[in-house]
């Protein structure tokens, strides 16, 4: 089993187990919003009539029991709209990114070099040719979005066809279609439809101490499965698309113009941040998770690394 084979089976072993934390993860922050939201209503109803607050110790055993029953309740109902709406994470997640990017499918007569460059990139990679789109960016940068091979979306911004040669976005789009062949992409859809799922369940702009209170948790844990799930896979991925790509130092000028460009997208959030080929750092945030996370995916980190990459390919094919 070769080095590329090893990164495409971890790929794929990851993806099972981040479903699993992650299932559990969302169970837990559905059911947590639940109870709090339960609770809140609750106690504002005590708090509005002041006569029935209970003041004997059967009336607090009985308000006791009643919380309880309402906590309980609330659990069956979180469970069951947690079963409900996790399978639609998935599903919802190409239309959410498209929506955040304001990225356009493209239509046969946009951009026909980029068209052609990835569908026979794909051909030679032997996987289905991925549909292409377009996002208004003066930044030049590209993702991919799909949590399966034979259904991805590669997106490029208009300011990453503008600013790099045909060589060089030939070898971006290499780097897309490696990642699509060895499973990354999958893996880093699935992570983002999952954990910002569990993190929307919990946010929000009016959700109150008691959700903020019950919500930080899964919020946390969410943040702790994306590092995970996408821990070490920079070198994998980068190394995946030396071997691939036809001009290995043209994908290594290309990725310093990104590094080099001071500005970043300007539509994507904390939660789609890891499917750009440059990660977003200003989106890291505060915490340690997402600090590592933008360490490990940062360009200037990586840039070194590839020149070496390139350089043991130049030495094996001579």
């Amino acid at each position: 089993m070769t080095r590329d084979d090893a990164f495409t089976t971890r790929n794929r072993f990851r993806i099972p187990v981040l479903i699993l934390l992650a299932t559990v993860n969302y169970w837990f922050a559905i059911v947590a919003a639940a109870v709090a939201t339960t609770l809140t209503i609750v106690v504002a109803i005590l708090a509005e009539g002041g006569d029935f607050i209970p003041t004997d110790f059967d009336a607090i055993k009985y308000l006791g029991y009643f919380l309880a029953g309402v906590v309980a309740l609330s659990i069956v109902v979180g469970t069951f709209v947690a079963l409900f709406r996790l399978p639609f994470q998935r599903r919802r997640l190409e239309r959410q990114v498209l929506a955040e990017t304001q990225a356009r499918i493209a239509t046969p007569d946009d951009y026909p070099q980029v068209r052609n460059l990835l569908d026979g990139l794909a051909i030679a990679a032997g996987i289905p040719v991925p549909r292409f789109a377009v996002i208004e960016d003066r930044a030049p940068n590209s993702f991919s979005v799909g949590t399966r091979p034979a259904k991805t979306i590669v997106a490029v911004t208009t300011g990453l066809v503008d600013a790099l040669t045909r060589d060089e976005l030939e070898a971006i789009l290499a780097y897309e279609v490696s990642r699509i062949g060895s499973w990354d992409v999958a893996l880093s859809s699935w992570t983002v439809a999952l954990t910002g799922g569990a993190i929307s369940a919990v946010d929000g702009e009016d959700d109150g101490f008691l959700k903020a209170a019950f919500g930080w948790l899964p919020r946390l844990f969410a943040q702790w499965i994306q590092t995970w799930a996408l821990r070490d896979q920079a070198h994998g991925r980068d190394r995946a698309a030396i071997s691939f790509t036809r001009h290995p130092m043209a994908l290594i000028r290309a990725l310093e113009k990104l590094d080099e460009e001071q500005s970043q997208v300007g539509r994507v959030s904390r939660a789609t941040a890891p499917l750009w080929v440059e990660f977003p750092t200003a989106l890291a945030g505060d915490s340690r998770a997402g600090r590592r996370l933008a360490r490990e995916l940062a360009l200037s980190e990586r840039i070194e690394g590839l020149r070496e990459l390139a350089a043991l390919k130049a030495r094996a094919t001579d």
